[in-house]
């Protein structure tokens, strides 16, 4: 069986890297077994070199590109949501890459085989990642404790080479820096999610576009995570957190100020709930 795919390819200053990644996209396509028409969707992330004219450039010889351009930076998370929001109804499925060309689209049967296997997701999985050994660390650190808090078995939640069915992206929603679980997310949203070892190439143009904070934005998003997937019933939830900020009020001098902290931070999480409820269901 051959498959109508789509392929969402975030950009952020990548001039030296598009012309490239398209050639092998292009050439991986021909050769491919499983593939039957194909649709790419760039979107650049308001990039300040020649990301965006070099992809205009490709849009002049292939009509099967759409480029979303945007006028300020939103993110990676936000980016792909807007790549979701644009896949057609006639994909059969969708595959999300980085533009850097650290991933390589010749794994693009292997990608359909392990879906056709059953998997309504599956993820690229860097097993000999050419990084430093600080990244390799942080990268098992993170992995590790992803799996434990939330019940998974995958080597690499992060890595940016992925692909759904069509049905499975018009469940999902992400935005802030929920790229980084969207296998979660799709497995608390009732689908199978697999994993395939990927070739990892080292960057060779442009750098990272992450620094130290995201170690730190990496602990505040498994927190909030994991608050927003173990909150069964809410309105249980407050009410027994109200019950509690009460009686802290009748022993206001012992325990006030700590409780007053304490409700500050349990309505942001609230707060993060039912933004991730209202657009998940």
């Amino acid at each position: 069986m051959k498959y109508n795919i789509e392929i969402i390819i975030s950009c952020y200053n990548e001039e030296k890297s598009i012309g490239i990644l398209y050639k092998r996209i292009i050439d991986s396509i021909k050769l491919s077994k499983k593939i039957k028409k194909y649709k790419l969707i760039y979107i650049e992330d308001n990039s300040t070199d020649k990301t965006k004219k070099n992809i205009q450039r490709l849009i002049k010889k292939d009509k099967n590109i759409k480029l979303i351009s945007l006028d300020k930076r939103i993110g990676k998370a936000n980016g792909l949501q807007l790549g979701f929001e644009n896949i057609e109804k006639n994909s059969d499925l969708v595959f999300m890459m980085d533009a850097d060309l650290q991933d390589d689209p010749k794994e693009f049967d292997r990608f359909i085989k392990k879906i056709e296997e059953g998997y309504d997701i599956v993820s690229g999985y860097k097993k000999n990642r050419l990084d430093n050994i600080e990244k390799k660390i942080a990268s098992k650190i993170y992995n590790k404790i992803v799996n434990f808090l939330f019940g998974m078995n995958l080597h690499d939640h992060n890595c940016g080479f992925k692909c759904f069915k069509y049905e499975v992206i018009k469940k999902i929603h992400i935005y802030d820096h929920l790229h980084r679980f969207i296998a979660v997310i799709c497995k608390y949203n009732g689908f199978s999610v697999g994993e395939i070892e990927v070739e990892h190439h080292k960057r060779k143009y442009g750098k990272s576009k992450y620094g130290f904070s995201r170690y730190l934005i990496g602990i505040k998003d498994i927190i909030r995570m994991k608050y927003i997937l173990s909150v069964k019933k809410i309105k249980l939830n407050v009410l027994i957190n109200i019950a509690i900020f009460m009686i802290g009020i009748l022993l206001y001098k012992y325990v006030l100020i700590p409780l007053i902290i304490y409700l500050i931070i349990y309505l942001w999480l609230v707060y993060n709930y039912h933004k991730y409820y209202r657009i998940n269901n």
